[in-house]
């Protein structure tokens, strides 16, 4: 099967940018898609991405995200090729989703990622299911050049990347998750060993006035557990993590509850509550969101929230929202609005760099398909 889609967004910032950037920032992205039903039990996947903005050279991308062989047996799975793998349970910070790197330049949410090759042996028994990673070599980070908006007020300069490994982008890395369910309760423990996908920054040798990203080996290991309560759902995810200084704890925790057509109609409206925590951090924002689903045939989806820190008195305002057009097309719909309600507050303030970057991008996609 052949299938694929185009994709043309706009991003409109309703402010200059803090560095003189521009308010419109237009790119155009094509991901190709082939599926293969081999024989003896064999599939094949390929899929890419390539981007192309009109603002922003570091935006640019070409990424084999998808290209691999899966071998499947009774109880056992071998994928080898590059791929991508998500792991999580919560909303708004994955914290132990770390196998591939994050296209950072894409979406505010981290939600995107790069391919990452890769070697991954499962096993399924009703003692649960285990994954083994081999991961053959690193991804970079992507950040916005000058031009770029959402990005700090340094540029990083990603032609220097530092490594704190001899192999630099050549080292392997390991991974193992084991996940199970006990009838209302899901589970997961991972441990991952290798260059961390969250670099740290240093100031350049060459240019004072540039970041260089810090890329140091780590240890991290990582628990999941979401808990479904009739409409409720209980989430947590927790990492520990070593290598980049002090050994430190981070997690996100909070609920989902669902209430099922409401005022006797047949929309659905989710409310989630989620906190975080994290130790190299002075104080963790705390979110409160809704989402609404029509559930039409266009399957229209609504999410929104406020994003809000106690501490730092720094406020902000996401829009999600998606709806297919016909067989062919979809759009969607995101913002955000960033609010210092205290500009004399000194805490640290996690969106101080994005303060100027209010923002609404529409989306418009195309399916294609044999």
């Amino acid at each position: 099967d052949f299938i694929g889609e185009i994709s043309l967004d706009n991003r409109h910032f309703f402010n200059d940018g803090a560095l003189g950037q521009d308010n419109n920032h237009s790119s155009v992205s094509f991901s190709p898609e082939i599926f293969e039903n081999l024989k003896d039990d064999r599939i094949f996947h390929f899929k890419a991405k390539l981007r192309d903005d009109n603002k922003d050279t570091e935006r640019n991308l070409i990424d084999i995200q998808e290209l691999y062989f899966i071998e499947i047996g009774e109880s056992r799975e071998i994928k080898y090729g590059i791929s991508k793998v998500f792991w999580g349970v919560t909303e708004t910070t994955h914290r132990v989703d770390i196998i591939n790197q994050t296209d950072a330049v894409e979406s505010l949410d981290g939600e995107d990622k790069l391919g990452q090759p890769m070697v991954k042996v499962s096993f399924e028994e009703n003692w649960g299911l285990i994954d083994f990673y081999a991961l053959l070599g690193f991804r970079e980070r992507t950040f916005s050049g000058y031009d770029g908006r959402l990005r700090q007020p340094m540029i990083v300069d990603t032609d220097r990347p530092h490594y704190l490994s001899a192999a630099k982008n050549k080292r392997m890395d390991f991974a193992f998750r084991w996940s199970n369910y006990f009838d209302q309760l899901e589970v997961a423990i991972s441990h991952f060993s290798g260059t961390s996908r969250e670099p740290r920054f240093k100031v350049s040798n060459e240019n004072l006035k540039e970041f260089v990203p810090l890329y140091e080996v780590i240890d991290q290991t990582g628990f999941e557990f979401q808990y479904l309560l009739g409409s409720f759902a209980i989430k947590s995810e927790i990492i520990s993590r070593s290598g980049q200084e002090d050994r430190f704890t981070a997690a996100t925790y909070g609920f989902e509850y669902t209430q099922v057509g409401i005022f006797g109609s047949r929309l659905d409206l989710g409310w989630i509550v989620e906190a975080n925590h994290d130790d190299r951090l002075p104080s963790s924002p705390a979110v409160i969101g809704t989402r609404l689903t029509i559930n039409d045939t266009s399957d229209t989806q609504i999410l929104s929230g406020i994003i809000y820190d106690e501490k730092s008195e720094e406020l902000g305002f996401l829009l999600e929202a998606s709806r297919r057009l016909g067989i062919c097309c979809s759009i969607s719909i995101e913002g955000f609005y960033f609010d210092d309600t205290n500009e004399d507050n000194e805490e640290f303030k996690l969106f101080q760099a994005y303060k100027e970057d209010d923002f609404l991008r529409f989306e418009l996609i195309y399916y294609m398909g044999d």
